[in-house]
């Protein structure tokens, strides 16, 4: 792409007459790009030659949009508030958001009637709009008394416009004597309103009838649909906006909906922050590094020689491969690889519970995300080029999209097999009995998304030859269990896995997305091929059309109470969409099913889960691993039972609660130290039940659920840890082959052996991540890492400390008993002051103190049952929007009960983490699929929660301790965040409007419908 400088607005017209684009800051051109539009040929930089500056209600065209949000200008500072995060806004021009044609101001400049200056004259914005002729130089604003503005788009900030609505009034003794009305914005075309316009120009204020009003906007306005909204929604919007900016908001009329519990003073709990911390808050090690961008990861790796990798992707969602031929590829200059399902000499073929996944796709693709070649070559340019010159003939087949229709008999098969991965089913009790016994029933459909993980650092990494005679490989990629990378790599390349090692940390964010294989198998292929390290670096739109999501699910639950709110029966039918291979997926549905009556006591219940193979991209593991989603289901539906039973959220949980000690769902024997009851206690007496004003616009709610959380993989899948100490070069190293992917795996290392030992935390050095230095302890998933690093250490510390006291007493002279561990070596027991009298780096180097183990595991063995659960309630405050129907989280507070913390900054960071990601499970996040294939490329229009997302305020406390004899220690923390945000933010909107939302995320149009309807019955 050529970029031009002229020096004269004459030479930039000359330029683009002749075909190319002018550009400023250039942001609008590269919104369009990520967006999958072609790029330019030729862009013309008209930047420096544009007037710039604001005097008075003139405007530079080459003016900032911060420059002009700074500037107090009538409705047009207002609106470039909203407009980009303050980077974009530095960088973006006014006339430059002209130009692109769908900008947010548009709707604000046609409101302040705004005169342009142009290299052709002066002529109104309204008529540029038409017929663009001429650069815009400057604009004039004509502002008017009073203003309306506001933009709805997916989210609170940073989101493309669904729609844009402003507008200025004059008026006189209460009579309107000028109105300009406009909307635009995203897909919606600029436009003014100008027969709403002439029908109250001259009405009196106070006698516009709002209704009529509403209806006559919505009929003026020319708006589309796409995947994200409707063209209704937008029209609606729009005319509430500007009903409500020239009217104001109307009577609000509401009342909780939710009985109010009464308070039980809850135990001790320690409140989480960091102002609170005291001595217990430690700054975790790598984090420094991380907010400097210093820390180098996987994907940063550059060497000289290094070479470039790049995937061909499937063409279709589902097809047969007819031919590959991929001569032109190889003939390439500068390509040094080309591989193909030929290229594997093990077996095509990946996946932690079924091997269905091929590295390599040979003779069918089952998503887009497919890999059907890679190259590596010089550098990305010859790589690209290199790709467009591989021929793939298909014969497309039909498309599998439904996970419903993909189980019905007929249906095109994803694998010959057939499209049924597995089938949970579960029953205890009678429910004809059941079903007799019940007065109240709550039966619905809950839905809910496919989340994307939104890691930081995409999927990525590099690889080169190793070994003496190169006859090995070294596998550098972000993973969550190098073992097991290893052990997948071996079985695809026909090697032994000691000729392979993997480097797996750190990891840039992970959450599950990164336990099965993603980069790994290419990498090492074209490495191989090569004999050159490859490096390769998805980017975020090939993350998002090749990587795991989670699962969606329909859940369908029915539940009955008897008339004082005791649970009699439920009838839980599960369907879960697998994507197009199995991955973990049939885990995910497993620890669902697990999760199906919540910690309530059912006697009578039945269940089924199915998980379907479709062509939608790929699934499996992300935290929660389902619970979460069952979690959804069923809070909602004890809410629903406690409203028929005109009882209190906590009061029908307490009457259902199961009894500590008692066996669990599947009838396993459970680990003690439950605190159910405790976390009960503690919503009880939550501030957030009291009531709280907010804007005219909002209605308030508040809600509770309870998270029951199973830790492990579960009874049926090997589940060891091998784990080491030694003291080495002076420090303390704990070998841990877990992986760092910003959870808090090093602080934890640190502050456990720093707890159990009495050294100081820098003391010692984490050893992880590596298959080559550290042990095999496991995968870093399932809420498991805690426990491993809590055994790990307790069961390593004892012998490790005795060699050292008694190498530091053979020493210094002295008997070991009289000598303990302090901080930075070795100190006198007793003694007043820790001092060391022998420090570590005067020691010599340790043995290895090794131990190896296996997670707890409960007694069930019929199907895949936890025996340790960890406990949390979670209560949200929340405002729905009368104006949108959208929902505001305002405050969120979490109350924990999962043993001891091992370091307060990692567990405080995993629980703020869990709610946030589950907020935007709950409000925003949902990766669309049509005909097979995402409709997002990028975060652009993928809404995760930003800052301005982020609750007013999050509270987290925790209650620490465990019952006498507990042999299980800190239960797991990663997941914990997550589990009940959901339906705490449903029975919230309940609380607020008198409805339940059942699809995730939550669905604006249909809250507003609510909202409409009920308010309507307010004013009869």
């Amino acid at each position: 792409m050529r970029v031009s400088h002229p020096r004269t607005l004459a030479e930039a017209e000359a330029l683009i007459a002749t075909g190319a684009q002018a550009v400023v800051g250039g942001t609008g051109h590269q919104f369009r790009w990520s967006q999958g539009q072609t790029r330019p040929d030729h862009l013309v930089n008209i930047g420096p030659l544009l007037p710039n500056g604001i005097n008075g209600l003139t405007i530079g065209a080459g003016t900032s949009l911060e420059d002009i949000r700074r500037a107090g200008l009538p409705l047009l500072s207002q609106a470039c508030r909203d407009v980009g995060a303050p980077n974009i806004r530095r960088l973006a021009t006014l006339g430059g958001n002209i130009g692109f044609g769908a900008g947010c101001l548009i709707p604000a400049l046609l409101a302040l009637d705004a005169e342009l200056n142009t290299t052709r004259g002066p002529r109104p914005l309204r008529d540029h709009l038409r017929d663009p002729k001429g650069l815009i130089l400057s604009m004039t604003l004509r502002p008017l008394e009073r203003s309306i503005w506001r933009k709805i788009g997916l989210r609170a900030a940073f989101t493309p416009a669904m729609i844009v609505s402003a507008g200025t009034l004059a008026s006189q003794d209460g009579r309107i004597t000028d109105l300009r009305l406009s909307v635009g914005g995203g897909i919606v075309a600029p436009q003014r309103l100008t027969e709403v316009e002439t029908w109250l120009i001259g009405q009196v204020l106070t006698k516009v009838d709002m209704a009529d009003l509403e209806t006559r906007v919505f009929a003026a306005i020319d708006a589309p649909s796409c995947a994200f909204r409707s063209a209704g929604y937008r029209k609606r919007v729009a005319a509430k906006v500007i009903s409500h900016g020239l009217l104001g908001p109307g009577l609000k009329t509401h009342c909780p909906k939710t009985l109010r519990p009464s308070p039980t003073p809850p135990l001790a709990l320690a409140a989480l922050s960091r102002q609170g911390g005291g001595d217990r808050w430690h700054t975790r090690p790598d984090m420094p590094a991380k907010v400097r961008g210093a820390l180098p990861y996987l994907t940063d790796v550059r060497a000289p020689g290094m070479l470039v990798g790049r995937i061909l992707r499937a063409a279709h969602p589902h097809a047969e491969i007819l031919r590959i031929d991929t001569r032109q590829a190889e003939a390439l200059p500068g390509v040094h690889a080309v591989v193909t399902h030929r290229d594997i000499t093990g077996l095509n073929g990946f996946g932690i519970v079924f091997q269905d996944q091929p590295a390599l796709c040979a003779d069918k693709v089952r998503y887009t995300g497919d890999p059907v070649a890679a190259v590596a070559a010089i550098d990305a340019q010859v790589a690209e080029a290199a790709l467009a010159l591989i021929e793939v003939e298909y014969a497309p087949l039909p498309d599998v999209t439904d996970p419903e229709m993909a189980l019905m008999p007929g249906a095109a098969r994803v694998h010959d097999s057939g499209n049924l991965v597995s089938e949970i089913a579960h029953a205890k009790g009678d429910l004809t009995d059941g079903w007799a016994k019940a007065v109240h029933v709550v039966e619905d459909t809950y839905v809910t998304p496919r989340q994307m993980h939104g890691f930081m650092e995409t999927e990525g990494g590099w690889a080169a030859p190793d070994g003496p005679q190169h006859n090995g490989i070294l596998v550098c990629a972000g993973g969550q269990h190098g073992a097991r990378d290893r052990l997948q790599l071996s079985r695809i390349l026909d090697l032994p896995e000691d000729k392979i090692r993997v480097i797996s940390s750190p990891t840039g964010g992970a959450f599950g997305g990164k336990d099965e294989l993603t980069v790994q198998p290419i990498l090492a292929l074209l490495a191989r091929k090569s004999g050159r390290a490859v490096r390769l670096h998805l980017s975020r739109a090939e993350s998002v059309q090749a990587g795991i999501k989670r699962n969606p699910m329909r859940i369908r639950m029915k539940t009955g109470c008897d008339a004082t709110g005791r649970l009699v029966a439920q009838e839980v039918d599960v369907v879960a969409d697998c994507g197009a291979y199995a991955s973990l997926s049939p885990g995910v549905l497993e620890t669902a099913m697990e999760h199906a009556a919540g910690p309530y006591v059912i006697e009578n219940i039945q269940t089924r889960g199915r998980l379907a193979y479709t062509n939608n991209g790929t699934c499996g593991a992300f935290r929660g691993f389902g619970a979460n989603q069952m979690s959804y289901a069923i809070e909602c539906q004890m809410d629903r039972l406690a409203a028929k039973a005109r009882l209190d959220p906590v009061a029908i949980r307490r009457l259902n609660m199961r009894v500590p000690g008692s066996p669990g769902f599947l009838s396993q024997r459970v680990a003690p130290s439950e605190r159910l009851l405790e976390m009960l206690d503690a919503a009880s007496s939550s501030p957030l039940w009291s009531a709280r004003e907010t804007n005219p616009d909002e209605i308030i709610g508040t809600g509770m659920a309870l998270n029951y959380q199973g830790n492990g993989l579960g009874t049926l899948p090997e589940d060891e840890a091998e784990f080491a100490l030694r003291l080495k070069g002076g420090k303390i190293e704990v070998l841990c082959g877990l992986d760092e992917m910003g959870q808090g795996l090093i602080a934890s290392l640190h502050a456990e052996l720093s707890t159990r030992l009495g050294v100081a935390r820098d003391d010692s050095r984490g050893v992880f991540g590596d298959t080559g230095t550290a042990p095999d302890s496991g995968s870093t998933t399932a809420s498991r890492g805690g426990y491993v690093v809590w055994r790990g250490i307790k069961e390593t510390a004892p012998a490790f400390e005795t060699e050292l006291l008694s190498q530091a007493g053979a020493k210094l002279g002295l008997p070991p008993a009289e000598l303990r561990l302090v901080p930075g070596g070795i100190g006198a027991r007793g003694a007043n002051t820790p001092t060391p009298l022998l420090r570590f780096d005067a020691m010599a180097d340790s043995a290895t103190f090794t131990t190896q183990f296996s997670f707890p595991k409960s007694d069930y063995t019929k199907g895949n049952a936890r025996l340790i659960f960890a406990f949390a309630t979670t209560l949200t405050r929340v405002a729905v929007n009368r104006i949108s129907g959208q929902v505001r989280v305002l405050d969120l507070e979490m109350h924990t009960a999962a043993g001891p913390v091992i370091d307060m900054a990692s567990y405080l960071g995993q629980m703020e983490g869990g709610l946030i990601q589950g907020l935007g499970f709950t409000l925003t996040e949902d990766m669309l699929m049509q005909d097979g294939r995402p409709v997002t490329a990028n975060f652009d229009s993928y809404m995760m929660p930003t800052v301005r997302d982020v609750p007013n305020t999050m509270r987290i406390t925790a209650l620490e301790d465990l019952d006498p004899g507990d042999p299980y220690g800190p239960r797991g923390a990663g997941e914990l965040g997550i589990g009940a945000v959901t339906p705490a933010i449903a029975n919230a909107v309940f609380d607020a409007i008198g409805r339940w939302p059942v699809v995730a995320p939550f669905a604006p149009e249909s809250l507003l419908d609510v909202i409409a309807s009920f308010e309507a019955e307010a004013q009869t």
